[in-house]
């Protein structure tokens, strides 16, 4: 607590009888003008005559600012029974008067200060409770499971401050886990990490429960990841770990995994509790998901996929550009639609023969599906034409991946084809948000006069939306 005050007026062997009933007692002639580094008192004591203007202004100075929620206890050193009254008028949570008794007095600083740490645990359950349901109403919102755990990391890390929050898919008996989805580098997807290097993973997955290790510098679990971080001489700045499993329909799925910084408080067990309980709450929205997906699949099974290349129909395209159309819009993203085209298969076909052509379309359709991030999606679109729908990606990265696709293309073997005769590809590429996009139509149209503009072209052969009249 804080005494403010003319020292002269305090009441004798105040500050004794504060200190053996516990309380840690700094003091001041003034209130100071800026609050002071770190927590605030949890109470102040202020000292004067009677209660006047010069305790008005005190008790003024003490309603504003960061000041407003400290409790100030009024103590007069007059004898005048009015002078409690009107201080409790002028603002004091509580008063008394001379002669002040210093056993009262610090039974009624107990008392109030009981009281303020349960309203402020009332009020600190309350603003828990309402962020659990802000983020559990967005995940329960989100369409796909890829979405459920993107918008789950980057709730859950911003709300606890985090320095590190993701999930990782950890496949039964797999030495490797499969990054899906980071708060802190919302664009890093689809990242395979060595579970050697995260003991509380390999420990969360072998219990089926949570692993929440305070210090990872002093935790017996980290033993043997020191001794790899002294002898390759890594200074590791992390302090606390929360490892939980997230399990659908009975088998561990993955793990949602936090971490905060050497130079941070470690993990409270209030935040681990919340942790807890949002992430059970999620994997509940995970696995009916599962469940509306699995039905959703056995129904439109035989439409999702093209017979002759693997990759998704039309129908499913459709489905697709509309869910992603959607979450883009939501939350503000980016993505890219590719139409690539197969030059010059009509001539192929005249060679081969129809049966070869259709060889060529499927082992394309297998490159394409084998050489594509897993958020990406592929579909034929016509005869010789794929769609890509490639998730939270501008328009230099689909120029990229069609590169890369066409390095694929020239190094996979094709049965009916010489070494040097692959298939080649011409691409048109529209990247969502786009002026001339309100609907997903509106996408099709820009990615096909984009391919007709890539077509034209005698070097790169890739078109844009912003290079086609919007």
């Amino acid at each position: 607590m804080l005494l403010l005050g003319e020292p002269t007026l305090r009441p004798d062997g105040l500050e004794r009888a504060l200190v053996r009933g516990g309380f840690q007692v700094l003091e001041s002639d003034t209130l100071p003008e800026d609050p002071p580094i770190g927590t605030l008192p949890d109470l102040v004591l202020v000292v004067e005559s009677e209660a006047a203007e010069a305790l008005g202004l005190e008790l003024q100075r003490l309603q504003r600012g960061a000041w407003c929620d400290v409790p100030a206890f009024a103590l007069l050193a007059n004898d005048d029974a009015e002078g409690v009254r009107e201080a409790l008028r002028l603002g004091a949570a509580d008063a008394l008067a001379a002669p002040i008794h210093l056993g009262e007095l610090c039974a009624r600083v107990e008392a109030r200060l009981r009281g303020r740490a349960s309203l402020e645990a009332h009020r600190r359950e309350r603003r828990v409770s309402g962020l659990m349901f802000d983020i559990f109403a967005e995940v329960s919102t989100a369409i796909r499971t890829d979405e459920i755990l993107q918008t789950l990391v980057r709730r859950v890390g911003s709300a606890l401050e985090l320095a590190h929050c993701s999930f990782l898919l950890t496949p039964p008996g797999e030495a490797t886990g499969r990054v899906v989805a980071v708060h802190e580098s919302p664009t890093l997807r689809d990242l395979t990490v060595d579970l050697a290097r995260y003991p509380e993973v390999r420990e969360a997955v072998r219990t089926e429960r949570l692993v929440f290790v305070p210090d990872v510098h002093t935790h017996p679990l980290f033993e043997s990841a020191r001794a790899e971080w002294a002898e390759q001489r890594m200074r590791v700045q992390i302090r606390s770990v929360l490892a939980i499993p997230v399990s659908l329909q009975g088998h561990i799925a993955g793990v949602f995994l936090l971490r905060t910084r050497r130079s941070d408080a470690s993990l409270t067990a209030e935040q681990v509790a919340f942790a807890e309980t949002l992430t059970t709450a999620a994997a509940r929205v995970l696995e009916t998901e599962e469940r509306r997906s699995t039905i959703y699949r056995r129904l439109a099974g035989a439409s999702a996929h093209d017979p002759l290349t693997g990759c998704g129909t039309l129908d499913a395209l459709d489905r697709r550009i509309r869910e992603e159309f959607e979450r883009a819009r939501r939350y503000a993203l980016s993505f890219s639609l590719i139409l690539l085209d197969i030059d010059q298969l009509g001539a192929l076909n005249e060679r081969l023969g129809t049966e070869g052509g259709d060889r060529i379309l499927s082992e394309l359709g297998r490159v394409l599906q084998g050489h594509i991030r897993a958020p990406d999606f592929v579909s034929r679109y016509g005869g010789d034409e794929f769609a890509l729908i490639l998730p939270e990606t501008d328009l230099e990265g689909a120029r990229r991946s069609i590169w890369r696709l066409r390095e694929q293309i020239s190094s996979a073997p094709f049965a009916d084809l010489a070494e040097g005769d692959r298939p080649k590809l011409s691409a048109g590429i529209v990247t969502f948000p786009h002026p001339a996009a309100v609907q997903t139509e509106d996408l099709f149209a820009l990615v096909e006069a984009a391919l007709l503009r890539g077509k034209a072209q005698t070097d790169e052969r890739i078109g844009t939306a912003e290079s086609v009249a919007a």
